[in-house]
């Protein structure tokens, strides 16, 4: 990814927008939804930003093999939009309600004016870190942004017997892990809980689905990545097909 100083910002293409970054050590698919908690001054600044226009941030998360920019953590080159929720103070810290939305390819980042420091206890506030750098950058920010252009929507529809044969899998999935947690399965409507959860095979289930069963960081991308239907049920697929398989080699080990 290239970095942009901040007196070289380029001019934007139709498809492409600047929004400010989270970066965090997990990602957020579409649809998935997570409280979060944000004290640092970086972030509260971000908050303000947003929160007076009414735009989406970015949730990206780290990524270890990239170097990092002036001290800055470099993410992963996708995402998920996300527009804040219910955002309330909680003493000095803030909360709110992040919910993912489109997803994003970064084109380029755009440095911090400051580089990052080491805070006790206490954080110094906003202000204070804008006066460092105010007068020599006057756009500058305290967080991260990035250059990104959205991902258009998965195409192609989701086949009717392909979703039946995800849910079955996630259903003998979570089957498995009931009875290894010694609980009576009969106890349960699993049947109907899924009906619950999944009443339609649209483009919404098919994230539910997703976020609720891709945990590794690979596939976590890859599904972020997916261009189209067949690509991201196969990633699902694939990942309900590990935990079954570890779950085998689990109970074999035990035997």
């Amino acid at each position: 990814m290239e970095i942009l100083k901040l007196n070289n910002i380029p001019s934007l293409k139709e498809n492409e927008m600047i929004i400010p970054l989270f970066t965090l050590d997990s990602l957020l698919l579409p649809g998935d939804e997570m409280i979060m908690r944000v004290f640092e001054p970086r972030y509260k600044q971000m908050l303000d930003d947003i929160s007076l226009d009414n735009l989406p941030y970015g949730h990206v998360m780290s990524n270890p093999a990239m170097p990092d920019i002036n001290g800055w953590l470099v993410p992963y080159d996708v995402g998920t939009l996300v527009q804040v929720n219910n955002l309330e103070e909680q003493g000095t810290n803030l909360l709110y309600g992040a919910k993912g939305g489109r997803r994003f390819r970064i084109l380029s980042l755009i440095e911090p004016a400051l580089t990052p420091e080491p805070f006790d206890a206490i954080f110094p506030s906003v202000d204070e870190l804008m006066e460092q750098y105010i007068e020599q950058a006057p756009s500058g920010k305290l967080y991260v942004r990035a250059v990104i252009e959205t991902i258009p929507e998965l195409k192609g529809v989701i086949d009717s017997e392909k979703w039946e044969g995800l849910l079955l899998l996630w259903r003998a999935y979570i089957e498995n892990i009931a009875e290894i947690n010694e609980m009576n399965v009969n106890e349960f409507d699993i049947d109907n809980e899924i009906k619950n959860m999944f009443p339609d095979a649209n483009y919404d289930s098919i994230w539910k689905l997703a976020s609720l069963i891709i945990d590794s960081i690979e596939d976590q991308i890859k599904a972020l990545k997916a261009s189209d239907i067949n690509e991201l049920s196969s990633i699902i697929e694939s990942s309900i097909q590990k935990k079954l398989n570890m779950i085998r080699l689990f109970r074999e080990s035990n035997e």
